[in-house]
């Protein structure tokens, strides 16, 4: 080993408490870069398994294969599994009470089927033969037809046909289609389980589910299937290979990375009509597995966000670590300047600052990963416990320890160490001998720019002339600190004011849906329904509710405002689409009272909410302009014309009642233009109830748990869907915690980087200068007058951090409003409570790490001081 290693390594020892703050400071930032690497690849894991939890564990499907066909996947080298389904057949459901879904639709399922292809047992068993069978649960829910496991039913099963051509569940129901050949097969239920994926009921599916075990393959089959890793590279062309088509052509038409020309469009469409099998596309699965970065997913979304606080903790690293080595290269300049005197050339003193931090990153780097592992981990366990009660037990995060984000992790922390020693290591190749060893290297400035302001001698006295000579001829030390701060200072306001956006624009989206509860009824089309469905919004536990229709009207020479003129550039467009609403007779009295209008006013009068929010994209300056302006230019008592848009024949009067920019319960999460007319106005002008085919209802209620179960139970002979937004709210105030757990969590990380630094920097400063400080005590300075001068000096160099740092993070958090929250947060909030926060906290921190070191420096002798030159 060279004397200089040694030197180096005798250096770390002496200097413990720089050591251990510096490999804290690798070991924070290390940490942060492998949990945020680990909490992405755990992320993408989780989203595959959700992924293949809903839709099934294939990235094919291929429909009506034949028996002789069976081979081509069974003996594909590219393909990993196959799961075999067959279609039994349809048989009629008597009781269904959904017109366009009147069919059981049963299909047999193999053992590999059943385990991979998305069925979830919600109680009892899978099936073990063909005489027992599964039902979903939304044939209860949906079709109101009621059966229990262990009962038995008769199907009467055929093969649904419409002009002679033979449908599946990719068809929709239609007026001419019959079931024909029919058998009678005797069933015993076993299992329920939740609605299959749409891969195997479409939502325009006309049957329900019934899954029963297939013995033996006869007939056409589905075949799904799983490439294997080299086939998933090249999935466009196995698939085209399978299809019996041009690969090449294939891979253009559907992977999106290219733009076909009109030739080879019709050429696709010509060979796709003789295809073998229709196939079907677990194309989100496949771009986890393959392609996660791809900036259109959810998976390249997060790649995004991994980047920028990779990018964030690296900036931010990278001050502190390259400050403890700044600080490493003043303590040893004068043993710098002694070995250049007799012969240590730039390139050994170089690579002995490299050395060091090989040291330090040795020891820092797989602390850090440790640590980072063990965060994730527990991160991963408190993210389970928020959502084991917001979603199905389908979502859940599984810890996915990646190789590959240990790699990512280990470079970029090389990278921060290296950045960081990089330019103290050119600084003390750079040492001048003579100037060092006289230890003048970091004080060289004119007389001139020691001048004091007049108001500094004014107001502080010869303490305060002193501190900020001190701050004029210690630049460099003094602008570390400072920097450090600022970095600190502006990077938590900007992440502050990240989460501050985050929780507001969580909170409007919570606060705009003032309902909890929500029915939605269709095809229903007579009086007893809706009398029915009114008797409902009178039960005890509802608060408010608004029964609402709504129908699509075009205003005829329509009168936009100036402002939304030339927003849009619309000055030769002459009408306008617009919703007719009606609220029910109740919430559109309260909405009138709440207008401080009279119900006989405005009974037959039209109420204009003209308020519009929207954003215009300018192509010349590459900038979105955004807009809360009035679209129309009508005022009180202006007719206006307007067409309906079930009657195109019919044009109807309406005459402006009142113009506002509030809406009705129900409807407040409009942000355009719309019409609220009472119940007594659409009857007579719009549409009548009994020719209503569906109708909304929305209710609020302290107890909307409680109250759906009675609607349930009042409206079970009705189909009606209802949607519980109370659970909705729950999994967004959760989904909220555990987004603000991450963020805070990651805010303290960084600022805990943030005060190592200040500390490391404060704390080694004030020990560099403890023979000047000696020598200042020599001369008849009082301690009184000492603590004086620390005090201020700490105040002027708060007040400059924060002259710099604040407006800096002011403009940060700007840049995060305008690229991320415009939309959602109509106005900028500014960050008072993340400043305040800053100036407390860096106030605090520098006066009780002052203090720290001043009660060292008091403790010391002064004359011992004054003749010891080595620190």
């Amino acid at each position: 080993m060279s004397l200089l290693n040694k030197l180096t390594i005798k250096s770390l020892k002496l200097n413990k408490k720089r050591t251990i703050v510096t490999i804290i400071g690798i070991v924070l930032s290390v940490a942060l870069i492998t949990a945020v690497a680990t909490m992405y690849s755990s992320a993408i894991s989780s989203l595959i398994k959700f992924e293949t939890y809903q839709k099934g564990n294939f990235h094919y499907a291929y429909y009506n294969v034949s028996l002789s066909d069976l081979n081509i996947f069974e003996n594909n080298r590219k393909i990993e599994n196959v799961y075999y389904v067959k279609h039994i057949g349809y048989a009629t459901l008597e009781n269904s009470q959904n017109k366009e879904k009147p069919y059981a639709h049963i299909m047999a399922f193999d053992k590999d089927s059943l385990e991979n292809l998305s069925i979830k047992l919600v109680s009892g068993r899978l099936p073990k033969n063909d005489n027992e069978i599964l039902i979903s649960t939304h044939l209860k829910t949906n079709a109101r037809i009621t059966l229990n496991i262990g009962d038995t039913i008769t199907l009467d099963v055929g093969k649904r046909v419409s002009n002679g051509y033979e449908l599946n569940q990719n068809n929709p129901l239609n007026e001419t289609e019959e079931v024909i050949e029919k058998q009678a097969k005797k069933y015993k239920i076993v299992g329920i389980i939740e609605r299959p994926a749409t891969s195997i009921e479409p939502y325009s599916a006309p049957g329900y589910t019934f899954i029963t075990y297939m013995n033996d393959k006869t007939g056409n089959l589905d075949v799904y299937t799983r490439y294997t890793k080299e086939g998933l590279k090249e999935h466009y062309r196995v698939t085209a290979n399978i299809l019996g088509i041009n690969p090449s052509l294939f891979e253009k038409i559907n992977s999106g990375n290219f733009t076909p020309s009109e030739k080879e469009l019709k050429d696709y469409t010509e060979e796709f009509k003789n295809v073998k099998y229709e196939i079907n596309v677990n194309s989100y699965l496949i771009k986890l597995e393959t392609n996660p970065l791809d900036l259109a997913d959810t998976g390249g979304q997060l790649g995004i966000v991994v980047l920028i606080v990779c990018a964030i903790i690296v900036f931010t690293s990278v001050f502190c670590i390259k400050n403890s080595f700044d600080i490493s290269i003043t303590e040893k300049i004068k043993q710098y300047g002694m070995l250049r005197s007799v012969g240590a050339t730039k390139k050994q003193i170089k690579k002995n600052v490299f050395y060091e931090a090989t040291i330090l990153g040795l020891i820092g780097i797989p602390l850090g990963i440790l640590f980072g592992i063990l965060a994730s981990y527990i991160l991963i366990i408190v993210s389970n416990i928020f959502m084991k009660d917001m979603f199905t037990e389908g979502i859940n995060l599984i810890f996915s320890l990646s190789w590959i984000a240990m790699i990512f992790s280990v470079i970029l922390g090389i990278i921060t160490i290296y950045l960081s020693a990089l330019k103290s290591a050119r600084r003390a190749s750079k040492v001048s001998p003579i100037d060092s060893i006289r230890n003048s290297e970091n004080i060289k400035i004119k007389s001139k720019k020691l001048k004091s302001l007049r108001i500094i001698n004014n107001l502080f006295g010869i303490g305060g002339d002193i501190s900020y000579k001190n701050l004029k001829r210690n630049k460099k030390k003094y602008r570390t600190t400072v920097i450090s701060i600022i970095v600190s200072v502006s990077i938590f306001i900007a992440l502050y004011s990240f989460v501050n956006l985050s929780f507001i624009s969580v909170q409007n989206e919570l606060k705009v849906q003032e309902y909890n509860l929500s029915l939605f009824s269709y095809a229903q089309k007579d009086k007893t329904f809706y009398d029915k469905l009114l008797d409902t919004t009178k039960f005890n536990n509802v608060k408010e509710y608004s029964i609402l229709r709504n129908e699509l009207i075009e205003i005829k020479d329509v009168k936009y405002s100036k402002q939304y003129v030339d927003a849009l550039n619309i000055r030769n467009i002459s009408s306008k689409n617009v919703g007719i609403y009606a609220v029910g007779e109740d919430a559109y009295k309260k909405y009138i009272e709440e207008l401080g209008l009279r119900y006989e006013d405005v009974k037959d009068k039209a109420i204009l909410m003209d308020k519009t929010n929207f954003s215009v994209y300018n192509e010349e300056n590459k900038k979105r302009t955004y807009y809360n302006i009035r679209t129309f230019d009508y005022k009180k008592g202006d007719k206006i014309r307007v067409s309906l848009d079930s009657k195109k024949q019919q044009t109807l009067d309406l005459e402006i009642g009142f113009i506002t920019d509030k809406l009705p319960f129900s409807l407040k999460f409009f942000d355009n233009e719309i019409i609220i007319v009472s119940d007594e106005f659409y009857n007579k002008e719009i549409r009548f109830i009994e020719d209503e085919s569906g109708l909304s209802v929305y209710y609020k209620s302290d107890d909307p748990d409680k109250l759906q179960d009675e609607i349930e139970e009042y409206m079970k002979d009705y189909n009606v869907n209802i949607n519980n937004s109370a659970e909705n709210v729950r999994i967004m105030e959760n989904l909220f915690t555990l987004i603000a757990i991450f963020l805070y969590g990651f805010i303290i990380v960084i600022s805990l980087i943030g005060i190592t630094n200040i500390f490391n920097t404060i704390t080694t400063n004030m020990e560099l200068r403890k023979q000047e400080f000696a020598m200042l005590k020599s001369i008849g300075m009082t301690s009184k007058e000492f603590n004086k001068m620390i005090r201020l000096e700490s105040a002027f160099m708060g007040f400059k951090s924060l002259l710099f740092g604040i407006p800096i993070g002011i403009f940060l958090s700007y840049l995060i409003y305008n690229f991320l929250a415009k939309e959602s947060v109509t106005s900028y909030p500014f960050p008072y409570v993340a400043i305040l926060i800053c100036i407390v906290v860096v106030f605090l921190l520098i006066t009780s790490l002052m203090k720290y070191s001043m009660n060292k420096i008091n403790k010391q002798n002064t004359i011992e001081t004054i003749r010891n030159e080595n620190i």
